[in-house]
């Protein structure tokens, strides 16, 4: 297996973990966070597709993300380079919470971008460096930050329904 094909994979298999996690769900369990200074299931759902779409079209293509490029800042009623990134206890509280729905169809548009700039790459672009001005990478660097936030936050997903509904079992395989 290629580096390409495992980071299509990675992003494959955390759609997937992250769908069988929110399946069901209501309105108010996804708004559900177990402490005022935490995240609710539907902030994360957001806020994943929101980092994917920073460093997909903003860091390694170098264009607008589509949250801002395609006005999909107007549909969730934030400001079009709002990530969720450093939210204090106001604005966790503040955030509305928009309809599944909407963040579903925002993380499909933002994948659909993001399988289209990987299947474009080959091995090679994998090394090219990078500055993210804050520190300098490569392609492939950034794409292994991706696929760990996106692990991260997925995790955080199950963890938090954890709470709200106990241990249940795994999905089949």
């Amino acid at each position: 297996m290629k580096a390409i094909e495992l980071i299509m994979l990675s992003l494959e298999e955390n759609s997937e973990y992250v769908s069988n996690a929110i399946k069901g769900l209501s309105r108010d369990e996804l708004a559900w966070s177990p402490k005022p200074h935490s995240n609710s299931i539907a902030f994360l759902l957001w806020h994943l597709a929101r980092v994917e779409d920073l460093w997909i079209n903003r860091i390694l293509l170098a264009g607008k993300e589509i949250y801002e490029a395609d006005n999909w800042y107007k549909k969730f009623g934030t400001l079009a380079h709002d990530s969720g990134f450093g939210y204090d206890v106001k604005k966790l509280k503040a955030w509305h919470v928009p309809g599944l729905e909407l963040i579903k169809k925002y993380a499909a548009a933002v994948r659909q971008k993001t399988i289209a700039y990987l299947k474009s790459l080959n091995e090679k672009a994998l090394d090219e460096p990078r500055d993210f001005g804050w520190r300098k990478g490569t392609t492939g660097s950034a794409l292994s930050h991706l696929i760990t936030e996106v692990g991260e936050h997925s995790g955080q997903i199950g963890y938090i329904k954890g709470m709200m509904k106990g241990i249940e079992p795994p999905p089949p395989h």
